[in-house]
């Protein structure tokens, strides 16, 4: 055993041990990252030990086994993704304590490992959903799909009354969700354009999140993040 490989295990031993999970779960993990990255990472288990810190570990690893029974579910040819994408989502996954937002994580690195999944993956999709409550995903997720099973438009308008009614939540609660979702750029204010017309320009009336729409990068998003990404 060279003094590099004994290294190495030394540190899989110790990681172990202070996570309370066995070396071969460690080793386990570290091959994921590995195949998921291209080789780029020459030592894992010594990235895992900088960047997951143990108390992640338990997550880190039921999240490896739970993106690969995904991925063998759908018969799928993983492909690799790049560092930048893959470790910022691996961290704020293994911190994510809602189960529903867990869940939009898994799916996540699950889509983007994919060689079939034919919808963009983008960078900066996890710091969206790094940046989203559960209630932001939960509204996000019906008014995209009402978007898609109606054939929606960018200009189709939805109503935050309706929405408020369907979640029976209080209101000034959706309101918040929806600006964030604003924030985010995955919905946009509503703009009505009435009859009158001043200067050859009809006029037109700024709703805010009173009546609002989703965005391309909205509906992106929301298959990135699905179960099989639908």
């Amino acid at each position: 055993m060279t003094e590099e490989n004994a290294n190495v295990g030394k540190q899989a031993k110790d990681i172990a041990e202070a996570a309370g999970t066995s070396v071969e779960a460690i080793r386990s993990m570290a091959e994921f990252l590995d195949s998921a990255f291209g080789n780029i990472v020459s030592n894992s288990v010594g990235l895992m030990g900088d960047k997951l810190a143990y108390y992640r570990l338990e997550k880190a690893i039921a999240l490896q086994e739970a993106v690969d029974a995904k991925l063998a579910g759908r018969g799928a040819k993983k492909k690799y993704i790049p560092v930048s994408f893959g470790l910022p989502l691996i961290e704020k996954a293994t911190v994510e304590e809602e189960p529903a937002l867990a869940n939009k994580w898994t799916n996540l690195l699950t889509n983007a490992l994919d060689a079939g999944f034919g919808k963009p993956v983008r960078r900066n999709f996890t710091t969206i959903l790094g940046d989203m409550e559960a209630i932001d995903a939960r509204i996000l997720d019906v008014i995209v799909r009402e978007h898609i099973n109606n054939g929606g438009t960018s200009s189709s308008l939805y109503s935050r009354e309706k929405l408020t009614g369907h979640f029976r939540l209080a209101a000034n609660e959706v309101e918040n969700s929806i600006r964030n979702l604003m924030r985010l750029g995955l919905f946009k204010p509503g703009v009505v354009e009435g009859g009158v017309s001043m200067g050859g320009h009809k006029v037109s009336s700024y709703k805010d999140t009173e009546i609002f729409g989703v965005t391309g990068l909205g509906i992106d998003f929301f298959y990135a993040v699905s179960e099989d990404g639908k």
